[in-house]
């Protein structure tokens, strides 16, 4: 039987992170939302923000990411799309490509400073 081994940073599970990050890379050739101006009108929608609040809901508004290691984190949480909503717009509303996460993880998730949607807490 193999070992599991989960590697820290900064108190973020890693098999967690690296499982979303390389599927917030994957591409497709549907940009539908590849625009702000369209990001902006698919996040603005009160279906979106119906959405958001069931997966928040579902997710107990706790980082997912955090939860994975066994701590909590309920700060500026964002309902991440794991398959880029601009190349996967099909997926744009399935749970299962919907998940909570802190602002910190997600821009971990991006490779980011600062956030890239923060749209996406609307």
């Amino acid at each position: 039987m193999a070992a599991l081994f989960v590697v820290m940073i900064r108190g973020v599970s890693l098999l967690l992170l690296d499982d979303l990050i390389r599927e917030a890379k994957l591409k497709t050739s549907n940009t539908r939302y590849e625009s702000k101006a369209a990001r902006n009108a698919f996040y603005q929608n009160q279906t979106w923000r119906n959405k958001r609040k069931a997966i928040l809901k579902r997710d107990n508004n706790e980082c997912q990411v955090t939860k994975s290691i066994g701590q909590v984190s309920t700060d500026k949480l964002i309902v991440h799309h794991i398959k880029p909503l601009e190349y996967f717009p099909e997926l744009s509303m399935d749970d299962s490509n919907l998940i909570t996460v802190s602002h910190a993880n997600h821009n971990i998730i991006h490779g980011l400073k600062v956030a890239k949607f923060n749209d996406e807490w609307w």
